[in-house]
């Protein structure tokens, strides 16, 4: 059978692999979800993609978009014309006609880095579900914003919509159902997928969300800030000093992509090693006619005052997710953070230095190092994992099941032979930033370790997602316990180990501790 897709564009050749178990399935890659974001279209909202004639080849994936090489950063990898998607199935309506339940990944890395063909079918793909993976523009490409019409920022979250929209038109075409797509994501990914629960430029386009240890509401997702001067020191770190906002643009948009990516990441690290959020982000938009805004407000007054979408929700969070953010000296040291008002939530608009951020500062220092200076130990790392990821995750899942029955929640501490090596080295048992997407994802040398027990749990995971995308509920074959909902009377969670437990969130003394600091601007 010749494997090729008609879609609304043209017409589409793919190739037939086998997964790792011998499972075959249809690969289409490369799939431009848009119009090449290049010339007067760099920072601009996404175009309708141009349609082809003849057979366009989709047997490899699509340029990555233009990131520093995280293992090599002097090194530029990828170009601007990469608004590409890929899909991968079991089957095509040439020989089975299908509404297969369709998984929509957004890939993490901070919105610095990151591409979509990286995440490989395989362990999903058994379960008889379609697999979307996307890149979108990153970095000062997806996230600068001049609060004009052609730049009001959040590019790359547009671009993600972009790609659902394709996904609603084309996705029958690969025996998907588009009217059953879960929006999926890790990371940064996360952040993605649950601000659209409060876009409403996503309305109607997904129908359930994964988070994998990320969400809307973190300091690392969205920050208010002066946009303008943080563009302006961009022009400056490329030599130019420039007032007037279209002039700027003007500049920018000319600018080679090299001296553009080389400024940004020269004010990546102008900032305190405690901020590790990217230098640009999503934006609250100014209103422009004719331009569409992904958020009119902070998501968290969205979901503050009940505007949310009321989508079935699972939402995870890994047991020492900081592990990976754990700075270093010269000697190879752990260098801590001293200086607690680093983590105070920028959301609640404290200043530095005042009276209100050194008695908010003090208080943390007493509840988590009992007034003592900082040193590193386990108590470390429970607070910048809390201050960085769990505290904001489960604030999100304290608002989502205030007004949402179907919200559930995944605690991971499993800790076996393809987790990242992080927790082992630093002598601790736990689950850091980056662990249990090994487990969901097929890569060929983390399968090579893989040991019975970590079998056990990508079975257990893929078929739980792929189950909640299928009917709302994470369930999964031979399971002696139900996973039930997250609400405000029990607060239930899947603690994920060598044992599955249904357990009271381990967090929650911890959570309300930063509850009771953060005060009225964050009550529940």
């Amino acid at each position: 059978m010749l494997c090729r897709v008609t879609v609304a564009q043209g017409t589409l050749e793919g190739q037939v692999r086998t997964t790792y178990n011998g499972k075959k399935y249809y690969s289409f890659e490369g799939i431009p979800y848009a119009k090449p974001p290049v010339g007067r279209l760099r920072f601009r909202d996404p175009q309708e993609p141009d349609s082809w004639t003849g057979i366009r080849d989709a047997t490899k994936p699509g340029n990555k978009c233009v990131q520093i090489n995280p293992y090599s950063p002097t090194n530029l990898i990828g170009c601007e014309d990469c608004l590409y998607l890929n899909v991968y199935t079991p089957c095509l309506p040439a020989e089975k006609l299908e509404k297969l339940p369709v998984l929509f990944f957004v890939h993490g890395g901070r919105f610095l880095f990151g591409y979509g063909d990286y995440y490989q079918p395989d362990y999903l793909i058994r379960h008889n579900v379609i697999l979307v993976t996307i890149n979108y523009r990153l970095n000062i490409f997806g996230f600068l914003c001049l609060n004009i019409p052609e730049v009001p920022g959040n590019a790359g979250l547009k671009d993600t919509i972009m790609a659902l929209k394709w996904v609603k038109i084309n996705i029958k075409y690969f025996n998907g159902d588009e009217n059953n797509v879960t929006a999926f994501g890790e990371s940064a990914g996360a952040g993605v997928v649950t601000s659209y629960l409060t876009s409403k430029m996503a309305d109607n386009l997904c129908h359930k969300i994964i988070a994998q240890s990320g969400n809307m509401l973190s300091d690392l997702y969205i920050v208010e800030e002066d946009q303008i001067a943080k563009a302006r020191y961009l022009t400056s770190i490329m030599g130019k000093e420039i007032s007037d906002v279209r002039e700027m643009y003007e500049y920018l948009i000319t600018a080679p992509v090299e001296e553009l990516l080389m400024a940004f990441i020269s004010a990546e690290l102008s900032r305190p090693p405690a901020i590790i959020n990217a230098y640009l982000l999503p934006v609250v938009e100014k209103k422009f006619e004719g331009v569409e805004q992904f958020f009119d407000e902070h998501p968290i007054v969205t979901m503050r005052e009940n505007r949310f979408k009321k989508l079935p929700v699972v939402v995870t969070l890994n047991s020492h997710e900081s592990a990976l953010f754990l700075r270093r000296d010269e000697h190879g040291n752990i260098a801590y953070e001293n200086n607690l008002q680093y983590f105070i939530p920028r959301y609640l608009g404290i200043e530095y230095d005042s009276p209100r951020a050194v008695k908010f500062a003090k208080k943390l220092r007493d509840f988590y190092f009992d007034g003592k200076d900082v040193t590193f130990n386990e108590k470390y790392l429970d607070f910048i994992s809390d201050a960085y990821f769990a505290r904001d995750t489960v604030m999100l899942i304290e608002y989502l099941s205030k007004y949402n029955k179907d919200t559930f929640f995944c605690f991971f501490s499993y800790c076996g032979n393809m987790n990242t090596s992080l927790m082992r080295k630093l002598g601790f048992k736990g689950a850091s930033h980056g662990d249990l997407i090994q487990y969901v994802f097929y890569r060929k040398n983390k399968a090579a370790k893989c040991t019975v027990k970590d079998q056990k749990i990508v079975d257990f995971l893929s078929e739980a997602w792929c189950n909640f995308a299928k009917n709302g509920k994470p369930t999964w074959r031979g399971q002696r316990i139900q996973w039930l909902p997250y609400d405000h009377r029990n607060r239930l969670c899947m603690h994920v180990d060598e044992e599955l437990q249904l357990v009271t969130n381990p967090n929650w003394k911890r959570y309300s501790a930063w509850a009771d600091l953060m005060g009225e601007r964050c009550k529940l």
